[in-house]
């Protein structure tokens, strides 16, 4: 079975995910897979084309230059999502279906699960989460925002309500590191997936 691990930014997707796969689980993560799709030349094209945006002297696109244009215009990052998903999740399928054959289970991590087509190949949803409140934190103090971005990435993303109502399973990060792994350490003895068909 695929079992995506989604949620908000700084929800705590990518230490869920570190653990279960410390845990000898094979986890897919999709922004790696977003880097390498960014090389490919006809996204670059694509990219070059659309945004006007740089590619560097090694011919890589300007990725910090790339999100800061498509993070203020929604329109921009319904585009770039257009360009990247489909591409994305053929990468995504080919991956599970080679691990597959040596795992029952098979994890990926995507923040954008749902927007990028993803929830209909993946047998259960697990979503990270915790109030937004403590999401801006961890942005201010991880990322050097500034309080009106963190809300502004926030907000262009599923709200937390979504998230929860679109969720098999809940894993609270609220309360530290310590807390957190220990809930994702009972669920994965629980396999609480193994009984859904």
């Amino acid at each position: 079975m695929l079992i995506g691990i989604t949620g908000a930014i700084a929800s705590g997707k990518s230490t869920v995910s570190k653990f279960i796969e410390n845990m000898g689980y094979p986890v897919i993560n999709t922004d790696e897979i977003g880097h390498e799709v960014l090389e490919w030349y006809e996204v670059k094209r694509s990219i070059v084309k659309n945004f006007g945006v740089s590619l560097d002297p090694n011919g890589k696109v300007n990725r910090k230059e790339l999100a800061e244009m498509v993070f203020s215009n929604p329109e921009k990052l319904r585009l770039l999502n257009e360009i990247m998903h489909p591409r994305m999740l053929k990468v995504i399928l080919k991956r599970f279906k080679e691990l597959s054959k040596s795992h029952d289970d098979v994890f990926v991590e995507a923040a954008v699960l749902f927007e990028m087509g993803l929830k209909k190949y993946v047998g259960y949803v697990i979503v990270t989460d915790c109030p937004d409140e403590i999401k801006i934190e961890r942005l201010i103090k991880r990322n050097g925002m500034s309080f009106e971005e963190a809300k502004r990435r926030l907000d262009l993303q599923l709200s937390r309500k979504e998230f929860l109502k679109k969720s098999d399973f809940v894993i609270d990060t609220s309360n530290g590191i310590e807390c957190t792994l220990k809930r994702v350490s009972n669920m994965l003895k629980l396999k609480p997936w193994s009984g859904k068909i």
